[in-house]
């Protein structure tokens, strides 16, 4: 391992992903959300050291605040790029085990339209909450195809903590040895801010000719006289009982 080590971490509201972050540190650190208080609003950067490596933890945001725009949200996670510059060697896709929801799967295809398809080189799930499974994870991801699914899309990459006992450090040396070995070693390297700037561009591309389709369209309708008759199609749909 280099003796810097860069750690994202990314999920949705109460994953749990805070308290991974206190219980790769050793200590309680980052504000642990519940259903009464706050939640991480800003990017929060700790260290701590394991033998000679330094490991760097920056906690983001959780996905779908519903107290933060998008934008806000979107100005954080670029945020967190920068703390951890030159760029981070893993995001950590926080996941609770339990029921995989709509807003679970709305997390990942946010991470990977935000990131881009890169992203997934440099990400492994870490599932919280496995302390309170009746059974061996690997039979509860067994009985969960979408769960499967996500682990495929990382490429088998994931690990479980509990975060009941964040004393407990085997399970982080664990970690940090699958983060070396799977991700650190294979990549050669660091997810890079021009790997995002890139999909940045893309997305803005994307956007830029949706508009002009609208644009091309509406250009077309109105040069065949049926602009209105249009118009009015849609309004009707839309109010439409």
């Amino acid at each position: 391992m280099d003796e810097d080590l860069r750690i994202v971490l990314l999920g949705k509201t109460r994953s749990g992903k805070s308290s991974t972050g206190n219980t790769i540190l050793g200590r309680d650190v980052f504000r642990v959300s519940n259903y009464a208080g706050p939640t991480t609003t800003h990017c929060l950067q700790e260290r701590t050291r394991t033998g000679a490596n330094q490991i760097s933890v920056i906690d983001t945001p959780g996905l779908f605040h519903t107290a933060m725009s998008e934008k806000h949200l979107k100005t954080e996670i670029q945020k967190s790029l920068q703390m951890s510059a030159p760029g981070p060697h893993v995001f950590l896709l926080v996941i609770r085990l339990g029921r995989f929801t709509d807003e679970e799967k709305n997390t990942v295809r946010w991470i990977e339209e935000n990131f881009g398809e890169d992203v997934k080189r440099f990400t492994m799930v870490l599932f919280t909450g496995a302390d309170h499974l009746n059974k061996p994870l690997e039979d509860f991801l067994q009985e969960h195809h979408e769960l499967q699914k996500l682990v495929a899309d990382f490429e088998g990459r994931y690990h479980a903590f509990s975060n009941v006992e964040n004393n407990d450090q085997t399970q982080v040396r664990e970690l940090l040895e699958k983060i070396n070995h799977s991700i650190v070693e294979t990549n050669q390297g660091y997810y890079t801010t021009e790997m995002f700037k890139k999909t940045r561009r893309k997305t803005f591309m994307i956007a830029c000719l949706k508009i002009i389709g609208v644009l091309t369209l509406t250009y077309v309708l109105y040069k065949k006289g049926r602009f209105w008759q249009r118009v009015t199609h849609i309004c009707n749909s839309a109010v439409k009982i």
